[in-house]
């Protein structure tokens, strides 16, 4: 057995490895603070109203209601709603106005900007690109 190859092998699986372990690392830190102007969740997009403020803020009083969770980056963000609302997939059940948490303390408050996205208003999308292709007769 050649012990310098071994060892240049080991070294190599190593230092793959290593730079794989901090690639992680820094791809999951979660990053602090929350968007400044808006708010993408799944299909609808939520509008920024005011600065983040230490708990959730709502017209409505009462503990606000956790409904889900939001992508940002790598990492997810909790979803708060009013009080008495509910976890939904249906963008039809979900509430006007949602709370971020941003990873620092705060809660940034959206409010729903009345348009929900389905992928045929995606811009670039296939769908939206055959609705708007000019109809010709043959």
């Amino acid at each position: 057995m050649n012990w310098r190859a071994a060892g240049c092998g080991v070294l190599g699986i190593a230092i793959f490895v290593g730079i794989g372990l901090l690639g992680m690392a820094v791809a999951f830190r979660s990053e602090e603070g929350c968007p400044s102007s808006r708010l993408l969740w799944a299909d609808r997009t939520y509008l920024a109203e005011g600065t983040p403020a230490p708990s959730p803020a709502f017209a409505v009083e009462g503990p606000a209601a956790d409904i889900g969770s939001t992508f940002m980056g790598l990492t997810t963000r909790r979803v708060l709603g009013p009080p008495g609302s509910s976890p939904s997939t249906a963008a039809a059940d979900r509430p006007g106005s949602v709370a971020l948490d941003c990873a620092n303390g705060t809660f940034q408050t959206y409010t729903w900007d009345g348009v929900t996205h389905t992928p045929s208003q995606l811009p670039g999308s296939p769908v939206a690109a055959a609705a708007s292709a000019p109809k010709t007769r043959a």
